[in-house]
């Protein structure tokens, strides 16, 4: 094989904000919120979404993309239990199917102890820039840019309305509440929601 697959090519923030939009134009044009990641996976993409239990305990991961991007394998209790962390890595997998294809299409991927040998191939420097990759695009797929904006604007109005000043949102309570309000709207973790808020400068980090 050829051991470049196995380096990532840099990208900026930037170049994966730009990925995500190439990416929601063609698979979810109409741009209704929360983002149908599972839909986009099974009827967008022709993925099959197959639970398995004991997955994290076995691999580290909560879900793993099979070399010819057919198959997701998702923990059970995860798919269960955790529908935000499910939506979280469902668009992970779709970030790697749209960033890494060609490391995937050149690996032999059909199961778990097939994964970690691949993870062991890679490295661990490699395979954690493989994976910086992934967990940005995923954000930016299921928060983009133009929508967080708008629901930013409307929350900081709504506390101006409520005669809490600007300057008062980076500072907990506030902030806590406007993560909170926000998060629920794009059905995301409040971690995820920070992060996306402090990458596109609408709230400071702490």
């Amino acid at each position: 094989m050829n051991d470049d697959i196995y380096k990532p090519r840099w990208l900026t923030y930037d170049e994966l904000r730009a990925a995500s939009e190439e990416f929601l134009a063609q698979y979810h044009p109409d741009g209704t919120l929360p983002i149908p990641i599972e839909e986009i996976v099974e009827f967008g993409l022709s993925m099959d979404v197959i639970p398995m239990d004991g997955l994290k305990a076995q691999l580290g991961v909560d879900a793993f993309l099979t070399n010819d991007l057919e198959y997701v394998y998702i923990d059970g209790y995860v798919l269960q239990h955790a529908p935000v962390r499910y939506r979280f890595s469902l668009a992970h997998e779709v970030a790697h199917y749209w960033l890494h294809d060609d490391l995937y299409r050149h690996c032999s991927v059909q199961s778990v102890s097939d994964w970690a040998a691949v993870q062991r191939a890679i490295g661990e420097k490699e395979y954690d820039s493989f994976e910086w990759q992934a967990n940005n695009l995923a954000g930016l797929l299921l928060v983009p840019t133009a929508p967080l904006k708008d629901e930013f604007k409307d929350a900081v109005r709504k506390l101006r309305d409520a005669g809490i000043p600007t300057r008062q949102i980076d500072h907990h309570p506030t902030r806590a509440h406007v993560i909170r309000a926000l998060a629920e709207h794009f059905n995301v973790s409040e971690k995820m929601m920070e992060i996306r808020l402090e990458k596109d400068g609408l709230l400071a980090r702490l």
